[in-house]
C-alpha cells in the first residue's frame, strides 16, 4: 500500500510541474490543437513517468558487507522494541487508505450518476438527422451539449444563423471527439482527486475544447459579432455533467477576448517543447542511489536502493547460478522466516549440531559465520563459510546449515525472492 501511495503522490507532482507550464507558457497562446494534445498528453504521462526506474551508481569498497551483517542483527531487536509503534502506524495507514478509497466510490458514483442523468436525458427525446449528425431536440431548461457523438439542442426559437452555429460548433466537438479528453481527466480528478491541479486540468481542457470549437465555426466564415452574440443568448444555461460539451461552458472575458486575438507567432509553437525539461523533472523523482561493490559472497555484484532521505529500500546481489544471473536480496520488504522464528532456529541449531572430536582434543573454539540463500520456495541454497575457524568447525556449521529445514521465503512488493543470510554459529568448550 505504500508504494500505490507514494506513486500517486509522484503522478500528481508530475501533473503539477505540467500544469505549471501550461498556465506560464501556454494558457494565452491560439496554437489550440497543440495544446489539446500537450494537455493530454500530460495526463498521460503523469501516471506513465512514475514507473520508469532510473538507478544512479555509486562504486564502494567491498569490505561493507560486514557492516550489513551488523544492520541485520539491529534490526531484528529494533523490531521487536517498537511493536507498538508499528501497530500505530498500520492504524494510520488503514485511516488514510479508507479515506482514500471512500473519496474515490464517491467520486465515482457521482460520475455515473451524471452520465446516467445525461443518458435518460438522450433517450427521453427521439433522435433526428441534421447534415450527417445525430439531433436530439430537448426542452427548454436544458441546454445545449453534445455528448458522445449525440448533439443535444433546446426547443428555444433560434433565428437560422444561430441555429446553424450551435450546431456547428457542437459538431466539431464531436468530429474531434473531445469525449476521449473529457474521459480521461475524469478519471484522473477520481484518482488524483487530492491534487488541486488535476481539478485546473479539467477546466483547462474544457476551455481549449471550447476554443477548439470557436475557432472551428469562425474558420467557416461565421462573423464572429453574431456567433458572440449567440454565445451570450446562452449563458443562462447550466453545465450537464462533465463528459458532455456545452456550448455555452465557461462563458469567460477571456474566450470572447480569445476569437478577436491576433493569431499566435509560428515560432510560439515551440513553446510545447517546454515538455521535454518538464519530462527530464519528472524522472528524477525516480532516481535512487545504488553502491556498487564486490558483495559479501566473492565476485557478485551487490546493489543497495536507497531513497531520497538515504534510507535502504531494499539490497540485492546479481550473482551467477546455472550460467544465468540470478538476483539475491540481502533486504527486502519481508525477510525470510525459520519456522517458528528466531529462537527455533537457534533451538534448532543447537538440537542438531555436533561439536567435531578433532576440535575437541585440540581445544578450538571460536564463531564460525555461514552464509547461505533462502530461495523463492524457501529452500536453503549457495551456503559457503563467510568466516571460519578451523576446518573442522567449519564443515560442521556448514553441514548443519545445509541441512536445514524449510523456510517461509522472503518477499519484495509481494512477489517471493531470493534472500541472502547469514548465520553465526558459536562453537565454545564447557
Amino acid at each position: 500500500m505504500n508504494d500505490l501511495y507514494i506513486y500517486l503522490i509522484k503522478s500528481s507532482i508530475v501533473l503539477t510541474i505540467f500544469y505549471g507550464i501550461y498556465h506560464f507558457f501556454l494558457q494565452d497562446e491560439k496554437f489550440y490543437k497543440g495544446i489539446r494534445i500537450y494537455l493530454a498528453s500530460s495526463i498521460i504521462l503523469a501516471f506513465v513517468l512514475p514507473l520508469i526506474k532510473m538507478n544512479f551508481a555509486i562504486s564502494e569498497a567491498a569490505n561493507s558487507s560486514n557492516i550489513v551483517v551488523l544492520l541485520n542483527a539491529i534490526n531484528l531487536n529494533a523490531d521487536k522494541t517498537n511493536t507498538n509503534e508499528a501497530l500505530t502506524h498500520i492504524t494510520s495507514t488503514q485511516l488514510l487508505a479508507g479515506l482514500y478509497t471512500s473519496v474515490c466510490i464517491i467520486l465515482v458514483l457521482r460520475s455515473i450518476i451524471r452520465i446516467r442523468k445525461t443518458q435518460n436525458i438522450i433517450n427521453k427525446y427521439p433522435i433526428d438527422q441534421f447534415e450527417g449528425q445525430k439531433l436530439v431536440k430537448v426542452d427548454d431548461e436544458t441546454p445545449n451539449f453534445s455528448f458522445f457523438g449525440k448533439i443535444a439542442i433546446n426547443t428555444t426559437e433560434h433565428n437560422a444563423e444561430s441555429f446553424r452555429n450551435i450546431i456547428a460548433h457542437e459538431k466539431i466537438h464531436v468530429e474531434q471527439k473531445h469525449w476521449i479528453d473529457l474521459l480521461l481527466v475524469e478519471l484522473t480528478t477520481i484518482l488524483l482527486w487530492f491534487n488541486p491541479f488535476a481539478w485546473l486540468f479539467e477546466r483547462a481542457i474544457k476551455q481549449t475544447h471550447e476554443l477548439l470549437a470557436d475557432e472551428g465555426v469562425i474558420a467557416q466564415g461565421c462573423n464572429i459579432g453574431q456567433y458572440q452574440a449567440s454565445i451570450l443568448n446562452q449563458i443562462m444555461g447550466t453545465e450537464i455533467m462533465g463528459l458532455a460539451n456545452n456550448f455555452n461552458y465557461s462563458i469567460t472575458k477571456k474566450r470572447l477576448i480569445m476569437m478577436t486575438k491576433t493569431n499566435t507567432s509560428k515560432n510560439r509553437i515551440f513553446r510545447l517543447l517546454f515538455i521535454i525539461p518538464a519530462i527530464a523533472i519528472a524522472l528524477t523523482l525516480n532516481l535512487q542511489c545504488t553502491e556498487k561493490s564486490d558483495g559479501i559472497l566473492g565476485e557478485e555484484e551487490q546493489t543497495v536502493i536507497r531513497d531520497a532521505d538515504g534510507n535502504v529500500i531494499a539490497e540485492s546481489i546479481y550473482t551467477e547460478v546455472d550460467d544465468k544471473l540470478e538476483e539475491i536480496f540481502v533486504v527486502c520488504d519481508d525477510m525470510p522466516e525459520f519456522p517458528g522464528g528466531d529462537l527455533a532456529l537457534q533451538s534448532w541449531i543447537s538440537e542438531n549440531i555436533k561439536y567435531p572430536d578433532i576440535a575437541v582434543e585440540s581445544s578450538i573454539q571460536g564463531r564460525v559465520y555461514i552464509g547461505f540463500v533462502v530461495n523463492k520456495t524457501g529452500h536453503v541454497e549457495q551456503a559457503k563459510v563467510l568466516r571460519g575457524v578451523a576446518p573442522s568447525l567449519d564443515a560442521e556449521a556448514l553441514r548443519v546449515v545445509s541441512s536445514m529445514p524449510t523456510w517461509k521465503p522472503g518477499k519484495q512488493r509481494d512477489e517471493a525472492v531470493s534472500v541472502q543470510y547469514t548465520v553465526p554459529i558459536n562453537f565454545a568448550l564447557q
